[in-house]
């Protein structure tokens, strides 16, 4: 069972309090999480719920907990950058994904082979020396600018810039013709949706900064979100021939869910962690 209503965090604890299921209970951070992991297979075959937020699965879990209502309260919650700002969770209870977000696990995982066939155009696509899709080096031209988008993101949490980085138009800033950033462009995007402005000696010092070692992997720095979105503006123009609607953010991440099999999870360090906290 999944339930994708947006609760507040004592909704939740009240739910699992009233409930008689005698299965446990997995709290996710968002509709997106509840939707992949209804499809997939757990011990115990936990239900499934969205707390909307981390915060609110830290907390969901830390009342329902000190109040005893059950022991068999689990959370799964994006790794994000907690770890390098400083932010302790308890993950007695806890499991974090094993790079920056789900998505970030999606976009390493098969899926991304079949989504590229799926959208890509085979007079587009790149290719090795064997004459097939050269995923590699898909992946070396979308981390190269996501990267540059997850130092933003990072920074603008460590120094509190609070930019808003969630309400920016990548098509605004990114050539859809050869996938790179413009950085001026991206400048006039954050300053026109942001109290903190952002000039260009800024931005530069943001991206040649010294980053945390385990922040140096792409897989840790970059957002999931940013890949994918980067991944559909790639597929209209540099690797594809779709329109925006084909190939939106929204549902790529879907094809991707889609795409991810239940073996290829149960190879996770997150899966394995998981399955243990559920056994």
């Amino acid at each position: 069972m999944t339930s994708c209503l947006s609760q507040s965090a004592e909704e939740i604890v009240t739910e699992i309090s009233m409930s008689e299921s005698k299965n446990p209970w997995l709290v996710v951070e968002g509709d997106s999480d509840g939707v992949f992991f209804s499809t997939k297979r757990l011990h115990k075959s936990p239900n499934t719920i969205v707390a909307l937020g981390w915060e609110n699965v830290v907390g969901v879990i830390s009342q329902v907990i000190e109040e005893s209502i059950t022991k068999a309260v689990f959370g799964f919650i994006d790794r994000d950058y907690r770890e390098e700002l400083g932010v302790v969770v308890d993950e007695s209870y806890i499991v974090t994904t094993d790079f920056r977000d789900l998505e970030i696990s999606l976009f390493e995982s098969s899926s991304l082979h079949r989504l590229i066939v799926e959208y890509g155009s085979k007079f587009k696509l790149p290719l090795d020396s064997n004459e097939e899709v050269d995923l590699d080096e898909i992946k070396v031209k979308i981390y190269s600018i996501a990267s540059k988008m997850g130092r933003l993101r990072y920074f603008s949490l460590k120094e509190g810039y609070n930019y808003p980085i969630k309400k920016l138009d990548f098509s605004k800033f990114i050539d859809q013709k050869t996938l790179e950033l413009d950085e001026s462009k991206l400048i006039n995007q954050i300053n026109a949706k942001s109290e903190n402005k952002i000039n260009s000696d800024l931005l530069n010092t943001i991206l040649s900064a010294k980053l945390p070692t385990t922040l140096c992997d792409a897989k840790n720095i970059c957002s999931g979100h940013d890949v994918v979105e980067l991944l559909g503006l790639a597929l209209k123009k540099v690797w594809g021939t779709n329109n925006s609607g084909e190939v939106a953010r929204e549902k790529l991440e879907s094809s991707f869910r889609i795409g991810y099999s239940n073996e290829e999870f149960s190879q996770t360090t997150m899966y394995k962690k998981l399955n243990a906290l559920l056994s």
